[in-house]
């Protein structure tokens, strides 16, 4: 071995990420230490990478060996292997094809809780103000009400303008009373803490059919599991926002929300037949909030560690399917 050679092994042994290098055949040519790591690869040269790859997930349906001419390049960020988060780049090279395979699993980890914190803090202030309209402005209101059903009995049907008035008074006061209690649940669902996600969806629908301009209907596989509080409200959250957006901007008559248990995951969809939007142009129409309310579901998915997919067509409504691993849902 030359002095050259020798300090290009030691710098490859050096770095403080994984370097793995095949020929166009797939065989092994060099490897360092947190290579062979990451992808689990026993030591030696000249084997047959593929085998090792298909543990890797999506990794191996990206390589095809022998490698085509030109090579494309590889770039999988933050994926999942056993325990660790990993990033891999393949970048074609003159003998074949190099990947350099960097640890990101505590940036990964400095992500999700970042994005707790951010949910916490808001399912906090809405814990608060939900307190705030029940304990305060509802006592409030009920006691105007009673307050005006005195003054009824006092004016009786001697002032028959007086007493229109006071009916007038009575109807929106109820109706506002209605409405923050509306305000109130959708802050806080109850029914959620107390009975469990599929009750909370349920009862979701059935508040948006008492509008009688949409109907909105639920269908669950027989759902059993015990759900994290934090992951149920989390899917509570993205199935609100969902309807929101389909009553709101897609002027939808109906909507369509199923919940499935799979083996390995949850799946929550939310169907609507509203005026839809062009996916490579969703800011020309009006058919979803392209917003606060849709990166707020983005945020959602990725603090459950799911996936998100919108598809529509203008016209042909939304679909939304959101599929998390059952192991982030689990109590």
């Amino acid at each position: 071995m030359n002095q050259k050679t020798a300090l290009l092994e030691s710098i490859v042994a050096s770095v403080p990420y994984g370097i793995v290098v095949t020929d166009r055949a797939g065989q092994l040519l060099l490897a360092n230490n947190l290579g062979r790591a990451y992808l689990r690869l026993p030591e030696g040269e000249g084997f047959a990478l593929p085998q090792y790859l298909e543990a890797i997930p999506g990794l191996a349906g990206q390589l095809d060996f022998p490698l085509k001419d030109p090579a494309g390049r590889i770039d999988l960020l933050a994926i999942k292997v056993g325990k660790a988060y990993l990033t891999i780049r393949g970048r074609a090279v003159p003998q074949g094809l190099a990947l350099s395979i960097i640890d990101v699993t505590r940036a990964k980890e400095t992500e999700q809780h970042m994005l707790d914190a951010i949910l916490e803090a808001t399912e906090a202030q809405r814990r608060r103000l939900s307190k705030e309209i029940h304990d305060g402005i509802g006592p409030l209101i009920s006691t105007i009400k009673l307050n005006l059903d005195a003054l009824r009995m006092e004016t009786r049907e001697e002032n028959a303008r007086a007493m229109q008035m006071i009916e007038s008074m009575s109807e929106l006061l109820q109706t506002m009373s209605n409405d923050i209690r509306s305000i109130s649940h959708n802050l806080m669902p109850n029914v959620l803490v107390d009975f469990g996600l599929v009750a909370a969806l349920e009862n979701l629908c059935q508040r948006v059919n008492s509008s009688g301009k949409v109907q909105a209907n639920f269908y669950h596989s027989e759902f059993r599991e015990r759900i994290r509080r934090k992951a149920a409200l989390g899917l509570y959250r993205i199935a609100q926002e969902l309807i929101n957006n389909a009553v709101k901007y897609a002027k939808a008559q109906t909507i369509n929300v199923q919940l499935i248990r799979h083996p390995d995951s949850v799946v929550l969809m939310v169907e609507d037949d509203g005026v839809g939007f062009s996916p490579h142009r969703p800011d020309a129409t009006p058919g979803i909030d392209k917003g606060i309310g849709l990166k707020n579901i983005q945020t959602r998915v990725r603090s459950l560690g799911g996936s998100f997919i919108l598809e529509s067509q203008p016209g042909q409504g939304v679909l939304a399917t959101i599929e998390v691993p059952l192991k982030t849902l689990e109590a």
